[in-house]
């Protein structure tokens, strides 16, 4: 319980929110993505060596400048995402006590007080997202400007040709492919920043639960044998059976055992329909204890 006694609530929905929507469906997307950039970049580049092979003295110093201008920009562009989501989980967390207290801050009248703070959360927050951004903004800049050098080049060497060395159909179709490594250098810098940074670096190790390594063990395997227990009580609107097992996975005896365990058990009989005893939305019907 210490764990979210000292952990904000803001930080819990976050990585049950934001960051499984990006490990499920926004990786492995931009990854794939990436990839064909990256494919269809070096492609555009071998059809420019081998219309004007010269143009290789260029392009490889430019590959390298390249490589040293990621490298630059990834150092600071981590940790502005880490800070951004740090700050995150704070706009989350202060909307999450403003809903839940809500009739208390009505009651003494801070509305004010509440809004200004949001909209200062929100700053803080905005802040270091506007600076990834203007960092992703330059280091596209620097990119382009060299696959420029690139096209110029490889452009003059055209020009320099004897004529009647390639057809002009076959150095249109070379000069267009070279056109699109600018647009390939901004797709790949597009789907390449898109991460999940821990905002306390406890990923640079490993978990390890009862002796066993998480990184072991299968997405499902993981999520089914993990709880999370909530610093404030909530039931779902349905059955005493399905608020303790949802998935159907334990006998009626197991879940017996559970609520006698927590001295429930006599309750839940006194009930006319036992397990099947309803429990509307947010378990108002049970007292806060029984929740």
């Amino acid at each position: 319980m210490s764990f979210y006694d000292s952990t904000p609530l803001g930080r819990i929905l976050s990585r049950v929110s934001a960051d499984l929507s990006i490990v499920d469906l926004d990786a492995p997307f931009s990854f794939i993505s990436s990839v064909g950039a990256t494919t269809n970049a070096y492609s555009n580049l071998t059809v420019l060596a081998v219309v004007t092979w010269q143009v290789l003295f260029v392009s490889i110093p430019m590959i390298y400048l390249e490589i040293r201008l990621q490298r630059y920009y990834f150092a600071s562009a981590k940790e502005l995402m880490r800070i951004n989501g740090t700050t995150k989980p704070s706009v989350a967390n202060h909307l999450a006590e403003s809903i839940a207290g809500s009739m208390a801050i009505r009651t003494f009248e801070e509305e004010d007080r509440f809004f200004i703070k949001n909209l200062h959360l929100i700053d803080i927050n905005a802040s270091p997202f506007f600076h990834s951004f203007a960092a992703n903004e330059w280091l596209i800049q620097r990119l382009e400007t060299l696959s420029t050098a690139v096209l110029s080049s490889s452009a003059l060497c055209v020009v320099l040709l004897p004529p009647g060395t390639f057809c002009s159909r076959f150095i249109g179709m070379a000069l267009s492919y070279g056109l699109s490594l600018n647009m390939q250098n901004r797709e790949w810098e597009d789907y390449s920043d898109r991460c999940i940074i821990p905002s306390s670096g406890a990923c640079r190790g490993k978990i390890v639960v009862d002796g066993i390594d998480i990184s072991t063990l299968g997405l499902h395997d993981l999520r089914s044998c993990f709880g999370i227990i909530p610093q404030d009580p909530t039931l779902f609107n349905g059955t005493v059976r399905y608020n303790l097992d949802p998935l159907s996975q334990h006998s009626d005896q197991e879940i017996w055992e559970v609520l006698g365990k927590c001295q429930l058990r006599e309750v839940v009989q006194d009930k006319e329909v036992g397990l099947d005893s309803l429990v509307v939305e947010d378990g108002s019907n049970w007292s806060m204890g029984q929740r």
